[in-house]
């Protein structure tokens, strides 16, 4: 019979004796450092999550926001405009791009002289475009069975395209200047847009002035505010701007246009009123 040794002494169990110890030692520490953050009472993690693809707007932190009143305010003009703006476009075909722009010169030529004639000056006229494209006659085709179908383009010529931008102080001027242009070349020249707007002086005015009442109105409203909530009104944190004024366009003309040409009525046009707001948007602080 082979007797069993037990491993009890101060020899192989000398090991797992000192083990424990470790592990109670480094279990102890631990109570001790938790006992000592419970104890501070104001130990709160911070977190911040911004710019995460699942939430792009989500900001959360333990910093409380700002206290502000936040308002905004619009004021209106309808004022009217002291600037008109003319396209014309005159347009030739011809077999070769060659003769197709040297016709356009003609063309042009005999507009400009028109255009002077009507008081208007070299400075008010800018070409904004000039263009020589090449004109096909395009046919689909297939063959007989009603297969290999395919575009079959040929070169007819060319197209020639200017067009001149005049800009006028005197609005009265507008239908003279049109009916001018009507008159050079034959079914060559066309009136593409009709805008009645505010030269840069007179627009920036009207902001200046707008953009006062609008920052006047919002501070007004914000002091109702604070008046209601029973707080002060501070110093504004932030204020922002924004201005719109649309371009007056008379539509109506182009309709008008080839109809009172035909019958030998001169072209008048109607300018209106252009509508300019701005809007302020200010952040006070509430003062204690």
């Amino acid at each position: 019979m082979v007797k069993e040794e037990q491993c009890c002494g101060s020899g192989c169990c000398a090991g797992s004796k000192g083990g424990i110890m470790i592990a109670a030692l480094l279990l102890a520490i631990g109570m001790i450092v938790g006992a000592y953050l419970l104890a501070q009472g104001d130990y709160a993690p911070n977190v911040n999550v911004a710019n995460q693809p699942s939430n792009p707007n989500v900001y959360v932190s333990s910093t409380p926001p700002e206290h502000v009143i936040s308002t905004s305010a619009t004021a209106t003009e309808k004022v009217a405009p002291d600037l008109l703006q003319i396209q014309i476009r005159v347009q030739t075909e011809a077999a070769n791009a060659k003769d197709s722009q040297a016709d356009n010169a003609d063309v042009m030529a005999d507009l400009r002289a028109k255009l002077k004639n009507e008081g208007v000056k070299d400075e008010d006229i800018q070409t904004v475009q000039y263009s020589v494209d090449p004109i096909y006659d395009s046919n689909y085709m297939c063959d007989r069975d009603g297969y290999n179908c395919h575009y079959d383009s040929k070169l007819t010529g060319y197209r020639t395209t200017q067009v001149l931008s005049v800009e006028l102080s005197d609005l009265d001027k507008g239908g003279d200047v049109i009916d001018a242009a009507a008159s050079a070349g034959t079914n060559q020249t066309f009136v593409d847009y009709v805008s009645f707007t505010l030269k840069d002086e007179t627009r920036s005015e009207v902001v200046k002035d707008l953009l006062k009442e609008a920052s006047e109105e919002a501070k007004s409203k914000a002091q109702n505010m604070a008046s209601g909530l029973g707080v002060s009104l501070g110093k504004p944190l932030s204020a922002s701007e924004s201005t719109y004024y649309p371009y007056y366009s008379n539509y109506k003309t182009y309709a008008a246009y080839d109809s009172e040409m035909a019958a030998g009525a001169p072209t008048v046009l109607s300018e209106g009123q252009i509508e300019v707001s701005a809007t302020v948007s200010v952040g006070y602080e509430i003062g204690s």
